[in-house]
């Protein structure tokens, strides 16, 4: 069994680790050298592009971060894809970008899902995901074996589109949530409160949430590199969701005092910083009242 992964960033390598710790043969391309380095150590083969190589996987999955290389990708697959193959896309795009890779991987008769994953690179590495599958469900019966190796669990969401409307639901809550531990943080400083009983009562209490448990230890640090989620790519997140929001003509509070935290983020720290750098804004407008 053989699985094609295109894009061999954060968590297109935390997918080939896991597929090869589980026996499956891994075949990665990725025009970067660090991707296929660390592939290569992982034990698994690279290519620097999609090639006639595709036709030949069980499975292709993609996992590129652009709108750009989400269509060149798509649109150079078709080239190569056997009828009825099956591609896993994995990414978080607006609606269009995805039905545009659907009509270009689709044209010679293959079949893409839309499977955007819930969670962060260190939890993509210990295969601790939530994959929310939409399009034939024969396809994604089909990937489900393969699939079983990247996630604790598999939502079957419905009609292609469906996956990425439940992960732009999933990813409106973790900005919220990443901005409450940052915000309780902040609050817990000014009560002069030791940092880390604070983390162990939150993350043991009523105010418990996955956003806190894996980002208020890198708040309470100040470490936000190598990031598990980093700024450039939740800037692209948060602007898809807020988009679609606006398209929704729904009131959202609650994210619009969010999102202008995080546009303080985009133009004050690091693209290559954690998300749980918001905490720093935080800091940052009290000092200079």
């Amino acid at each position: 069994m053989t699985v094609g992964i295109i894009g061999l960033g954060i968590m297109g390598s935390a997918y080939a680790a896991n597929l090869l710790s589980a026996g499956i043969k891994v075949v990665g391309a990725d025009p970067a050298t660090l991707g296929r380095e660390r592939l290569e150590a992982a034990g698994g083969e690279t290519r620097e592009t999609v090639g006639p190589w595709v036709a030949d996987c069980d499975l292709i999955i993609i996992a590129v971060a652009s709108t750009t290389a989400l269509a060149a990708v798509s649109w150079t697959l078709a080239e190569f894809l056997k009828p009825d193959q099956v591609v896993m896309e994995t990414g978080t795009f607006a609606m269009a970008d995805k039905l545009a890779a659907k009509e270009a991987v689709e044209t010679g008769g293959a079949i893409l899902l839309d499977t955007p994953v819930s969670g962060t690179g260190i939890q993509a590495a210990k295969a601790d995901l939530v994959i929310m599958a939409s399009g034939p469900e024969t396809a994604i019966e089909h990937a489900r074996p393969f699939m079983e190796h990247l996630c604790h669990t598999i939502m079957i969401a419905g009609e292609f589109g469906a996956g990425s409307k439940l992960k732009y639901v999933a990813n409106h809550a973790v900005a919220l949530h990443n901005c409450a531990a940052a915000e309780t943080l902040h609050y817990a400083d000014a009560l002069e409160l030791d940092r880390n009983v604070v983390y162990q009562l939150l993350s043991k209490g009523a105010g418990q949430s996955k956003m806190l448990d894996l980002r208020m230890p890198l708040m309470i640090a100040g470490e936000y590199t190598p990031a598990t989620a980093h700024m450039a790519m939740f800037e692209k997140d948060l602007s898809i969701i807020g988009a679609d929001i606006r398209a929704q003509g729904i009131l959202t509070p609650m994210f619009d005092a969010v999102s202008a935290m995080y546009n303080k983020c985009w133009t004050t720290l690091p693209q290559n910083y954690d998300t749980a750098a918001v905490f720093e804004v935080y800091r940052d407008l009290d000092n200079k009242k």
